[in-house]
């Protein structure tokens, strides 16, 4: 094997060859373990915060209503202002029935209503807005808000309603009601003001089944 024997001059001019190709080699990057790592696509979403239950209901009453035995629906999106104000459960087979009440600070009301029997058409209000909720499929449903109009049913009135159609599932039907219907069912909450229109449907299309872990996210139908 070939060697080659280096002496004198062209040792050091070897050595200073080496050092200035060192001295032209990049520094390494200094990264700083602070640095937030930001998470790729893969990562899935943030857990939730704490305290941020589906529907903003808490185990307790989660245990509650999922005792029950009938598939139970919430708003799964609950503007965080919003908690709840009221709950009431009827159980006396075969009539199930629930009704969960939100109110915010600005004394905005809205709810949520279940029953296995006893729905009957809505009156006529004097406006409508189609929902597409997918829990129940596009089925023609609408909100209904307003002043009643006479259709027969009853008279005119000149408070101002608002609810959506019962929409039908497995256990019975659900509907989003405001405002005036709340306040004739619970004294303390007769002053309550409707959400807007809009974001009445946004509710009603957020409608998802609760579930035992309050924290976890309902399996689509």
């Amino acid at each position: 094997m070939a060697r080659v024997i280096t002496t004198g001059t062209q040792a050091l001019a070897l050595v200073i060859v080496i050092g200035l190709g060192a001295c032209d080699r990049p520094s390494p990057t200094s990264v700083s373990l602070d640095t937030p790592t930001v998470p790729s696509a893969s990562d899935g979403p943030p857990p939730p915060p704490d305290g941020a239950f589906l529907g903003q209901m808490p185990p307790d009453q989660t245990s509650q209503l999922t005792s029950l035995g009938v598939e139970v629906v919430v708003p799964g999106q609950v503007p965080p202002s919003f908690t709840i104000a009221e709950m009431r459960v009827t159980q006396d087979d075969p009539d199930t029935s629930y009704l969960v009440v939100y109110q915010n600070d600005l004394n905005q009301c809205f709810a949520v209503e279940f029953a296995t029997e006893g729905m009957s058409a809505p009156p006529v209000t004097e406006s409508r807005l189609p929902i597409q909720p997918p829990l129940f499929g596009d089925q023609g449903y609408v909100l209904n808000y307003g002043p009643f109009v006479d259709d027969g049913t009853v008279a005119p009135s000149p408070d101002s309603h608002l609810f959506t159609d019962w929409m039908l599932g497995p256990s019975g039907a659900y509907r989003l009601v405001g405002a005036t219907y709340i306040g004739s069912l619970f004294e303390g909450l007769r002053g309550c003001q409707d959400v807007s229109p809009e974001e009445a449907v946004t509710l009603a299309e957020s409608l998802t089944v609760l579930t035992a872990d309050p924290m976890g996210e309902s399996p689509g139908r």
